[in-house]
Parts: structure tokens; C-alpha cells; sequence
């Protein structure tokens, strides 16, 4: 379980360390309001789903 505490990072706009997946969803939620081209957590966060093909951003051809 996933306490208040346990997210105080992720409402930051830094980059963490490291991210997981399970952290990336957090992320995309909690900046939802955000736009990943400002917001670098979100961006790392993006990143991170796609990688792990949780993710198929808009912008990119889905075959």
C-alpha cells in the first residue's frame, strides 16, 4: 500500500532517480494537469510506460 508520504516525491516536478512502472502510472496521474513538455517528472514518466509498452503516445503510428 501506498501511503501520502510514499508520494511526497512524486508531487514535485523534479526527475526521480529511478522510476517503475508502477511509480510512472502515479506520476501520470497526480500531473495529469501538467503538459510533459514542462513538467519533467511527467516526461520521465511517459517515457518510462513506453518503454515497458504500457503506453503508445498519440503522436507516434499505431501498427
Amino acid at each position: 500500500m501506498i501511503t501520502e508520504s510514499m508520494l511526497e516525491p512524486l508531487l514535485g516536478h523534479a526527475r526521480l532517480p529511478v522510476m517503475d512502472v508502477t511509480t510512472a502510472h502515479l506520476v501520470m496521474q497526480k500531473h495529469r494537469h501538467c503538459l510533459t513538455t514542462n513538467c519533467p517528472i511527467r516526461h520521465q514518466a511517459k517515457i518510462r510506460l513506453v518503454q515497458a509498452k504500457r503506453m503508445v503516445p498519440a503522436d507516434w503510428p499505431h501498427m
